[in-house]
């Protein structure tokens, strides 16, 4: 899930910044410099700083060569809920399962929760078919799945692990659960 925030705090900037003429600029900079691609853990994963207001003069710290300023800013944040539908388009696969892009982070989704079926490993389509079904789910695919777990390890993007599954009922490709138009007999009612 997508979600803005607006913070309020004391900003560092590093003197060449904070006197180029430009107070806002040398800010956003900075903030983004430090924020984009953390993890946060209230905010999730902070994508983009979008904006930044300084309300009021800088500060200089004893033995710190940078100036603070008092900023109010917004970034905008990814946080995956437990439980959560989403969209993502596959984006590799390997033996033991597949990788999902949700935007700006991948989820795993373990062979065994791609379909209600067991499933084969295809190396030369690198796809997943279905055994009983012959449904095939690979690279480049669009996919609904749920996530089913989230932890993190670190502060780094890439320490958010999300896990996730296709074995519920309008998961998986949107063709695998579309609506089949349903034949309709002579008199008007469907047969």
């Amino acid at each position: 899930m997508y979600a803005e925030y607006t913070l309020y705090e004391w900003v560092g900037v590093r003197p060449e910044l904070a006197f180029s003429g430009e107070i806002k600029k040398a800010v956003l900079q900075s903030l983004r410099e430090e924020l984009e691609g953390q993890v946060d853990e209230s905010m999730g994963v902070i994508i983009s700083v979008i904006d930044a207001e300084v309300e009021g003069d800088g500060v200089l710290l004893p033995n710190d060569p940078q100036i603070y300023f008092p900023v109010r800013y917004r970034v905008l944040s990814f946080e995956p809920i437990l439980q959560e539908v989403d969209k993502g388009v596959v984006s590799d696969v390997r033996e033991f399962g597949a990788f999902v892009s949700l935007g700006p982070a991948d989820g795993f989704i373990h062979r065994t929760q791609l379909m209600d079926e067991d499933v084969d490993f295809v190396q030369e389509l690198r796809a997943f078919k279905g055994r009983d079904s012959g449904r095939t789910v690979g690279v480049n695919d669009a996919v609904r799945v749920r996530v089913t777990q989230v932890s993190r390890v670190s502060r780094r993007m890439a320490a958010v692990r999300i896990g996730l599954t296709m074995r519920q009922p309008y998961l998986g490709k949107e063709e695998w659960y579309e609506a089949k138009p349903q034949a309709v007999n002579e008199g008007g009612g469907k047969s």
